[in-house]
């Protein structure tokens, strides 16, 4: 069994509740906020990373249907969006926990959106590989 699943798991809660903690932090000015938001990016990020890696060994499994192959196809290249654009952002944020990017703070919101964007389509289309086209599921012997 590839763990691709259950590390996708970890990768979209914390990075949605990265962005989520960011934009509370940014309406109610408290850095706890903050410290929890550059937490969730940060282990939200390795997990995304995770994901990408045991997504190619999932991949080799999900057969020749040429339909599940081009599905495959655009989950893939969707995680590999997702995961440069919260990588970016942890890059950006890295050396500092408890604070936001001021300078270019809109370029920051941008690349953040656009890989919310991105997580979101390729759990998308995750689905449909798993619950339309049986990706994944090992039927009783």
């Amino acid at each position: 069994m590839v763990p691709h699943p259950i590390i996708v798991d970890f990768a979209v809660a914390l990075l949605v509740m990265s962005v989520a903690f960011d934009a509370l932090a940014s309406v109610v000015e408290e850095r706890d906020l903050r410290v929890v938001a550059w937490w969730t990016l940060m282990i939200g990020t390795l997990a995304a990373a995770l994901s990408v890696l045991s997504g190619y060994v999932a991949a080799n499994l999900a057969g020749d249907d040429p339909v599940v192959v081009e599905t495959v196809r655009l989950h893939r290249n969707l995680g590999l969006a997702t995961l440069a654009c919260f990588t970016v952002c942890a890059l950006w944020r890295i050396n500092a926990p408890g604070s936001f990017p001021v300078r270019y703070r809109d370029a920051y919101w941008m690349v953040a959106a656009v890989g919310l964007s991105c997580l979101i389509i390729t759990a998308y289309f995750g689905g449909i590989l798993v619950f339309r086209h049986g990706v994944g599921f090992v039927l009783p012997a």
